[in-house]
């Protein structure tokens, strides 16, 4: 079990830091552009989910 959230914490954090530079690029068009927002709420998603992975125990 403990190997399986090693792995989901690796992987959400590889996927955090792709939406960060994808968040960089789409900021160019604007900061309160749509895409802008709807990669930013990604963000908050998975950083919801990374926090869900390390904040449990088991």
């Amino acid at each position: 079990m403990k190997e399986c959230k090693i792995r989901l914490r690796h992987a959400l954090l590889t996927e955090i830091e792709r939406a960060k530079e994808n968040m960089v690029q789409v900021a160019e068009e604007g900061i309160t552009s749509k895409s802008t927002l709807q990669v930013s709420q990604s963000i908050d998603q998975l950083l919801n989910e990374l926090h869900k992975v390390t904040s449990t125990k088991q």
